[in-house]
């Protein structure tokens, strides 16, 4: 049998103060303020929405499709930073972009599929092709411009700019609203309907990013372990079945400082008293859709404990009516993002485009002698 250790109940992101469940329409009257108490308890915030958003043009040629970068300058009217956008954007003979300053004679508008890895090099050629066979521009950034992740100090980018506790995962997340406020603003860009995903800490970033802006309508953590698609409640111990020990809070608020909010400090070794859990960043993200994706061998990101995640993601899911928009791949595996998942990713939103039901795959228990952690 399985040793699994669980730090008290995840909690009901429904409950109001009365002991009641909020309705449905209670719970879109209050995300507001949930938003900003799990946002400001695990990341410490976000840095303020930039008065600045302007667009450089870079160059644009041609392969199999189009590639266009631009510089994009964010922050105040006195201080920006700026950071590479790259799109890649299928072909259509007599439908091609020539920069944003000239007209746009196309009738196309593309979605989009971003990533902010591009530190991590993961959309190669393939992805890139995978993405032009269902009609998506392929788009990335590097979230190192923005913020450096040096684990010790808030300093250079954006914390230049905006000084405050917020982590650089708040900084990261807030380099994707930047990128939607420039979809909103090509116009050969469906800013309707755009996925982003990302990799480990990029995982976490884009549960973030998506939590907190509702213009983003699909999205995708992949491997992001705990501080991301995973409870906090749950660990799982080294033992036979499992030859490495998950990563606890408290190893990550020792070890990635400037990833946390300051206020899980209190609960480094007291995880149960946390008035939250991660699936509540799930619930804010619903109705939009949300595929997690995991590998089953990847020990040390705690795949056991992101499947209580997605269970208890899904039954909120369930409440606000669209369960059929939260799908999970759990992969034999360990920890990468390749060809295969950016894949599943792009099936899922195509089949969300055409109103098709979930893959059955994506409806899979991958641990079924694992117990809920949740009773509501």
């Amino acid at each position: 049998m399985r040793e699994i250790i669980f730090h008290g109940k995840m909690p009901d992101p429904f409950l109001k103060a009365d002991g009641t469940r909020m309705t449905p329409a209670e719970w879109e009257a209050n995300k507001a303020a949930i938003r900003n108490m799990v946002v400001d308890f695990e990341y410490g915030g976000m840095p303020p929405r930039p008065e600045v958003v302007e667009i450089e043009p870079l160059n644009m040629f041609r392969r199999d499709g189009f590639s266009t970068w631009y510089n994009i300058y964010a922050g105040t009217k006195e201080t920006q930073l700026s950071f590479l956008l790259e799109l890649y954007i299928p072909y259509i003979p007599g439908n091609s972009p020539e920069d944003i300053e000239a007209p746009y004679n196309g009738t196309e508008k593309y979605p989009v599929i971003l990533t902010g890895d591009g530190c991590y090099c993961n959309m190669e050629s393939d992805v890139v092709a995978e993405a032009h066979k269902h009609g998506f521009i392929a788009a990335k950034f590097n979230r190192l411009q923005i913020a450096n992740d040096i684990y010790t100090s808030r300093e250079g980018g954006i914390h230049n700019i905006y000084p405050g506790d917020y982590s650089d995962i708040s900084a990261w997340a807030w380099a994707y609203q930047v990128c939607m406020d420039v979809f909103e603003k090509l116009p050969f860009v469906d800013e309707t309907e755009v996925g982003i995903t990302g990799h480990s800490r990029g995982g976490k970033t884009v549960m973030l990013a998506a939590a907190v802006d509702e213009r983003i309508k699909y999205v995708c953590p992949n491997n992001c372990g705990c501080h991301g698609a995973v409870s906090h409640r749950c660990e799982v111990p080294e033992q036979e079945t499992y030859p490495q020990r998950t990563e606890t809070l408290a190893d990550m608020l020792k070890k990635f400082p400037t990833w946390m909010g300051p206020k899980l400090y209190e609960y480094e070794n007291c995880v149960e008293k946390l008035p939250y859990d991660m699936h509540y960043f799930g619930a804010l993200i619903a109705p939009r859709y949300y595929l997690q994706c995991e590998g089953q061998q990847d020990y040390w990101i705690n795949p056991i404990g992101a499947w209580q995640n997605f269970m208890a993601v899904k039954e909120c899911y369930k409440y606000l009516g669209c369960e059929d928009h939260a799908g999970a791949w759990f992969r034999p595996g360990y920890h990468r993002h390749k060809l295969p998942d950016y894949a599943q990713f792009i099936d899922f939103i195509v089949r969300a485009q055409k109103g098709l039901p979930l893959s059955e795959h994506l409806q899979i228990d991958p641990y079924p002698d694992v117990p809920r952690n949740f009773d509501w």
